[in-house]
């Protein structure tokens, strides 16, 4: 696993592409936000357990998820439903 002292400081630098990102999709927000685990596969660090926040749900069950993460070019990412766990599932 890769780690970094400072995920705050977001440059292009730091940018990956992400691997399993489900792509921008319509959505509603049916419950307030929840701290989960997402499983995000970045274009040179591969697969990282990471923290985050759902916010969204996509009609077609797909999660959006906020990630401080200076790898991230973007708030957050669209994953699929296998690759987020939260308490209690």
């Amino acid at each position: 696993m890769i780690e970094y002292e400072d995920y705050g400081t977001a440059t292009w630098r730091y940018w990956q592409k992400i691997r399993n990102e489900a792509g921008a999709r319509g959505s509603f927000r049916d419950r307030p936000p929840l701290r989960v685990r997402a499983r995000v596969v970045f274009e040179r660090d591969g697969a990282v357990g990471v923290d985050g926040t759902a916010t969204r749900l996509g009609f077609d069950g797909a999660i959006f998820v906020e990630i401080k993460d200076r790898r991230m070019q973007t708030i957050g990412v669209w994953l699929p439903p296998d690759d987020v766990w939260w308490p209690g599932q």
